[in-house]
């Protein structure tokens, strides 16, 4: 197992099943957006991910768009908090390609809706293979930091979202 992630495990960030779940879900080159205040850790998990994602194939960090999202050697987007971007777009841009996955954030500062982000996917190019992981992330009643759910998204071939939770 990863060091980074161990270390989310001993700090209580996430469990042990959590993280061998999401260390599969990078190997399988599933796309992972992470939700939450960044006061929850999110930043953290992202840059584990990354980490985590950079053993499985190529990661690219994206910090300059029009020159970072045409790396076409790239097989992993890590996107963290780019400022004054239109994230849906970007997103919708970047998840329309096809063998190509991302890591990214979600949090107040990006207000968008994920569902719709991902039938808008099916929408541009009726591609229903990709595997979309969503992890909520909080801080439990102690103020602990850490994953409170994970969830599985997949779309069936007429593009409706299928939904498995994960704890």
């Amino acid at each position: 197992m990863n060091q980074m992630i161990k270390k989310l495990i001993d700090q209580k960030f996430m469990t042990e099943s959590q993280a061998e779940y999401l260390e599969t879900a990078i190997s399988n080159k599933d796309n992972i957006i992470i939700s939450g205040h960044r006061g929850h850790g999110i930043l953290p998990l992202l840059a584990t991910l990354g980490t985590v994602a950079q053993g499985v194939g190529k990661l690219k960090p994206v910090r300059n768009i029009e020159n970072d999202l045409n790396d076409d050697s790239a097989n992993y987007y890590l996107i963290g908090d780019l400022k004054e971007v239109d994230y849906p777009s970007l997103l919708l841009n970047i998840l329309s390609k096809e063998n190509v996955s991302i890591i990214t954030i979600k949090d107040a500062d990006h207000s968008f809706s994920v569902m719709k982000l991902l039938k808008d996917v099916y929408a541009s190019n009726n591609e229903a293979t990709k595997t979309y992981q969503l992890i909520e992330c909080t801080k439990d009643e102690n103020d602990v930091k850490k994953i409170a759910k994970i969830v599985k998204v997949v779309q069936n071939n007429q593009g409706k979202l299928e939904r498995t939770t994960f704890v």
